[in-house]
């Protein structure tokens, strides 16, 4: 299950909803501009998983294998989301890497709920080297925010304005 942060815009998803009715390849330069936009926090996530295995046994291969180019690469910036009440997910950064997100919730489920003393091992060792449970995405999520508000809002205002001029014409 891929986890991440999100930046809560009003009012975006009817923009995108309104352009999306006038003119549907306006709405994906729009999303393409909004990704864009989101290079820096994309880039601000990758920082926060580690250059090394977390843990020596730790091996590169396999499904739940880690690497730091896996994990970079895991690192994406999702355009939409769903709805919380009057808010909307315009952007939500996650990551799709498996074996980055065992190491960034990895012991989040309330301390030890591994099965078997290696999975405790595990996951203390984990917690001494690299502290609690969320130790990726979520660690730098203030800077990420700030971020995120600037550079997505940027572009989805240049985007309402383009909206409104075509409305307007």
């Amino acid at each position: 299950m891929p986890i991440g942060a999100s930046v809560d815009v009003y009012g975006a998803k009817a923009v995108l909803t309104e352009l999306n009715k006038i003119d549907r390849t306006q709405k994906f330069k729009a999303i393409a501009k909004m990704k864009a936009a989101g290079g820096p926090l994309v880039a601000a996530g990758q920082q926060q998983y580690p250059s090394q295995a977390p843990t020596e046994n730790w091996s590169e291969k396999g499904r739940l294998g880690y690497s730091k180019k896996k994990a970079d690469s895991g690192v994406q910036l999702q355009i939409g989301g769903r709805s919380k009440g009057e808010a909307y997910a315009i952007a939500t950064l996650i990551q799709k890497n498996p074996g980055a997100a065992m190491f960034d919730i990895a012991g989040f489920a309330n301390g030890k709920y591994a099965k078997g003393p290696s999975g405790d091992a595990f996951i203390s060792k984990l917690e001494s080297d690299f502290g609690k449970a969320q130790r990726g995405l979520w660690r730098n999520i203030k800077t990420i925010r700030e971020i995120g508000n600037k550079a997505i809002l940027e572009a989805l205002n240049e985007v309402a304005a383009e909206f409104n001029r075509k409305v307007g014409s």
